[in-house]
């Protein structure tokens, strides 16, 4: 079937071009007519009306308008052209020194003109009195004149960046333009030539004998940089001619926010195309162990693979999906020459797979070839590996005469071989597709492309009606499907003619059955460039609505794609929503940076919003989810989080009343200041949150924003040492709480509120003396942990489930426990668990700093919580280090250190250890001898813990105080009769002795 050859302009909605605009104008006109008979001035104006045109239509321009004696005529306006520039300015310079403006052989009559290149929206040509083109290049141009001196040219900088010799420019600097706020240079041709020509870049490889070399002497990896167009893909064709194996990765330029996006591709393209299943991989892949398979899978976006965000942190999630590419390519090609090709689009996941190949491959079994453009990307990720920077410079005349035999097989004739090469100008792509050209226009050269955007706007032009098909396909992507595209093409069906028309043209490769890619990244860009904004965003509403409604399995895969769609689509709301899920995504992943990316589109959308778009709440959700980040990046302390957190609270107290929605983004603000040892923050989002409660009429018993202002006031309760309100409030929660109803707000809270609340019951009653409820409550939270099945929770349920049987007296069973969650921790790369059960540890067993080397330890776990900002046991686990040290002799030290634990945990006023921070603070007095400062602080401690009603600590600073000589038997026989007998700690006995002494 054919492709009928209608008039672009009969389906036409109007399109974006580059153009060059140039205005005619009569010096001195005003005088002429003031003194000129009516008739007589028609008929002058009428020949220098034709005879201007007749110069601009020579030149391949169109006179679009007449202003009195302004001729306004524009250049590449229906067809693109790479002359656009050059012949806009001859065509000036040849209407004000050659057009006969004698007025009745009386008065000389002079001309001048501006010229300056620019965007425009271009109207179909449907008739009717509308302009064809707006934008400010013909104001411009008008401007641009009125700065000429009478039978001169002046022009813009936009049209002599686009001049490629053959004219002698002279630069006129601090022009000051009506209309213009900033002076600019304008220039003036002063003669012309015959119109030089250039152009941009070729996949097609000739020479390069010298990069080629250095290549092959290479004992490292290479990264071959230039410039668009400059061949360096044709180079590593080239190379990988002579391998015996190949692997090529290729990055694309339109979905960089697609974390592993080139990777994915390279996989499934090995699976055979379309999504492969997880039987699939371990079919392809069968020696890769179970995880790294799984690896792949949670890649893809297959369920198989998610089961790793469970169990493992996202920092080695991330590792491990890393290394599976790693280890596929080495099973896929044991050997060989691996390919990994425009680093420049490369996202930021992709890097981390790439800079772990570099760090692994052995360069006598893989050879790797890169290629890039210039960009902060390369320095960013690559900067200080073992790599060779081979820069691509432009081709010689002898090597663009080879390029142009292989090309032809040497047909070109030597006039015509030498105007193409002196039109390339030294660049492969340029030459190749000026070739190309050649061809299709059998040998006519007058349309040739004079720049690299009206070069590939002018190929794209080429394919006739075909070339609305290929912007919808544009619109999608540079890869695109048959399904998708009909989906906002249909009115242009059939299509397979069109893209059939595209690919004989070289616009378009076809991939598979039912997938295209353009043959070139920039061509793809012409092509999407050249819509008009309003049909951009209205394509890329269609593709959104069309992959909601069809493609579910799409988005989930990669939603990205909705992402980027609803963005461009400037859906503000749904599309930063979807930003939002995919940034969860990629955190999942252990993307970090694709996170923060992510983020950072959603707040720039945010902004982008129209003013009466309330888009306060997902600012909200936004900022959070940047703390969230950073916390994990960077610290709890880090600047950064602060700022984001900050920010969370600036926004939330600009609204009348918060929402349902705003909870998370409060929790997440809460937590993040309680870890931070900041009572006051998290008393500030604590209140947010019951504030919400209080004015959303609707939040029965067991709402999720109930839930959650439980949990919240359980944990601070806990943390400030408010224990029996602590107990009320879990009552309350446990009430109403339902694993089946409730289970699903991890998704949004990023845990489980039950669980996350639960785990302070038994720790809590410990502390009370209800050490006989320690086990029972120990054994549910364990078992509400078998229910969630969340193992990236294990090292938090371990480490922090073993404080209470430690209270409790059940030493050995904690000591074992705390170590099967660092274990755990380890295991799953979780640094934060790491260190916090180190320190458990250190408190529990006091034998691991009995040596300097486990002294210096426990140290260093001291300053890795400072140094992340987990703030919020520092003073209990800095007290217990200042015993260490007293008991090393360094009494100095010890003083310095338990002193300061006191100081921070009474400032932080969260106060749940702080009778234990002030009786070890005594303890290092006494052990130092200083006496009277023990006595002191243990009597504030036995006050502190008296007003908790926390017997655990009372008995133990009791005990203290009696060893310091004061007798203090009938406050010590109150609290032994206070505490349960079936289940004593194991201070009991000894206060028990003490009474049976006395």
């Amino acid at each position: 079937m054919t492709v009928p050859e209608v008039s672009p302009a009969v389906h036409g909605r109007g399109e974006r071009k580059q153009i060059t605009a140039v205005f005619i104008d009569v010096v001195g006109f005003s005088d002429i007519a003031s003194t000129a008979d009516a008739e007589d001035l028609e008929v002058w104006l009428e020949d220098y009306y034709e005879q201007s045109r007749q110069i601009v239509e020579a030149h391949d321009g169109e006179v679009t308008e007449y202003l009195g004696d302004g001729v306004v005529a524009l250049f590449g306006l229906s067809q693109a052209d790479e002359l656009t520039a050059p012949k806009a300015v001859n065509a000036a310079i040849k209407a004000v020194t050659e057009i006969n403006t004698g007025y009745q052989g009386k008065i000389s009559v002079q001309l001048r003109a501006g010229v300056a290149t620019g965007e425009v929206a271009v109207r179909a040509n449907r008739g009717g009195s509308l302009p064809r083109a707006t934008g400010m290049v013909t104001t411009l141009a008008q401007r641009i004149q009125e700065r000429a001196t009478p039978g001169t040219v002046m022009i813009a900088e936009s049209t002599k960046l686009l001049l490629r010799g053959g004219l002698a420019i002279k630069a006129v600097p601090d022009q000051q333009l009506k209309g213009f706020a900033e002076a600019q240079t304008l220039y003036q041709p002063s003669h012309t030539s015959a119109v030089a020509q250039e152009a941009e870049a070729s996949s097609f490889f000739v020479g390069r004998r010298a990069e080629l070399d250095r290549i092959a002497a290479n004992n490292r990896p290479s990264l071959i940089i230039g410039q668009a167009g400059m061949g360096k893909t044709a180079l590593t064709q080239k190379v990988a001619a002579g391998a015996d194996a190949v692997t090529t990765i290729a990055a694309d330029g339109v979905h960089t926010r697609a974390s592993y996006q080139p990777f994915n591709d390279w996989l499934i393209a090995r699976m055979g195309g379309g999504l492969p299943s997880f039987d699939d991989i371990k079919k392809k892949f069968p020696t890769l162990d179970l995880d790294t398979q799984r690896a792949l899978a949670l890649s893809l976006g297959l369920p198989d693979g998610q089961r790793l965000l469970a169990e493992k942190s996202n920092v080695a999630v991330k590792a491990l999906i890393e290394n599976s590419f790693w280890q596929a390519i080495q099973i896929a090609h044991p050997k060989g020459l691996l390919i990994v090709e425009d680093l420049h689009w490369l996202d930021n996941a992709s890097f981390g797979v790439l800079v772990a190949i570099l760090n692994s491959a052995d360069p006598a079994v893989h050879q790797i070839l890169m290629t890039s453009r210039e960009d902060t990307k390369i320095s960013k990720y690559l900067e200080g590996l073992p790599i060779d920077m081979i820069p691509l410079d432009k081709m010689d005349d002898a090597d663009a005469r080879s390029m142009l035999a292989a090309l032809s097989n040497g047909a070109v004739a030597e006039d015509k071989q030498a105007a193409l090469i002196e039109k390339a100008a030294g660049v492969p792509l340029f030459l190749s597709q000026l070739f190309q050209r050649s061809l299709t226009e059998e040998g006519e050269d007058g349309a040739i492309p004079g720049s690299l955007m009206d070069l590939l706007a002018a190929q794209i032009d080429a394919t006739g009606p075909s070339k609305q098909v290929l912007q919808c396909g544009a619109v999608i992507g540079r890869n695109f499907d048959l399904p998708t595209l009909r989906a906002i093409a249909s009115e242009h069906e059939p299509l397979i003619p069109h893209l059939d028309k595209a690919c004989a043209r070289g616009v378009l490769d076809q991939e598979s059955t039912d997938t295209w890619t353009f043959s070139h990244a920039l061509l793809h860009q012409a092509a999407y460039q050249g819509l008009l904004r309003r049909t951009r965003i209205a394509y890329h509403s269609d593709i959104a609505s069309y992959l909601q409604e069809h493609r579910a399995d799409a988005v989930h895969r990669n939603p990205t794609i909705l992402a980027d769609h609803l963005s461009l689509a400037q859906q503000h709301v749904p599309a930063v929503q979807n930003y939002l899920a995919v940034s969860q995504w990629a955190l999942f992943q252990g993307a970090f940076d694709d996170a923060e990316a992510h983020v950072l589109a959603a707040l720039s959308l945010c902004e982008e919003a129209p003013d009466d778009v309330d888009m306060t709440d997902l600012e909200i959700a936004c900022h959070t989810a940047l703390g969230s980040i950073h916390v994990q990046t960077m610290g709890f302390t880090a600047d950064p989080a602060k700022q984001a957190f900050e920010e969370v609270e600036r926004l939330a107290t600009t609204k009348a009343k918060y929402s349902a929605a705003n909870c998370p983004a409060f929790y997440g603000s809460f937590s993040h200041a309680i870890l931070s040892g900041d009572r006051a923050g998290a008393v500030r989002f604590g209140n947010m949150f019951l504030d919400t409660l209080a004015n959303v009429p609707d939040a029965d018993e067991d709402s999720e924003i109930r839930i959650g202002s439980y949990n919240v006031q359980v944990a601070l309760n806990f943390y400030s040492g408010n224990f029996q309100q602590q107990f009320k409030d879990f009552a309350a929660l446990r009430e109403v709480y339902d694993i089946t109803k409730h289970g699903a707000m991890i998704t949004n809270y990023g845990v489980d509120i039950f669980a996350a609340a639960q785990m302070f019951e038994p720790v809590g009653r410990a502390i009370v003396g209800d050490t006989h409820l320690v086990d029972p409550l120990s054994a549910e939270t364990d078992e509400h942990q078998v229910k969630l099945n969340i193992p990236v929770m294990e090292p938090y349920a371990k480490i922090w489930g073993a404080v209470p049987l430690y209270y409790a007296g059940q030493t050995d069973r904690a000591i074992a426990r705390v170590k099967e969650g660092i274990a755990t921790a380890h295991s799953q790369t979780a640094a934060f668990w790491q260190i916090t059960g180190a320190a458990w540890l250190n408190v529990m067993d006091p034998a691991q700093s009995e040596t300097d080397e486990g002294l210096a330890g426990f140290d260093t776990v001291i300053k890795t919580h400072e140094a992340v900002g987990a703030l919020v046991g520092l003073p209990y686990f800095r007290a217990h280090y200042a015993v260490a040290l007293a008991r090393h002799d360094r009494f100095e030290e010890a003083y310095q250190s338990s002193y300061r634990a006191v100081r921070e945990c009474e400032a932080s006023g969260l106060h749940c250890w702080f009778p234990e921070v002030l009786r070890l603070h005594a303890k290092v007095c006494q052990m130092s001898r200083r006496f009277d400062d023990a006595n002191i602080y243990v009597a504030r401690a036995i006050d502190v813990a008296k007003k908790q009603g926390a017997l655990l600590w009372s008995l133990r600073a009791l005990l203290d105080q009696h060893a310091l000589g004061v007798d203090n038997t009938a406050t010590l026989r109150d609290i032994c009769d206070a505490l349960p007998k079936q289940a004593p700690p194991p201070e009991l006995a000894q206060a028990q002795a003490i009474l049976d002494a006395a």
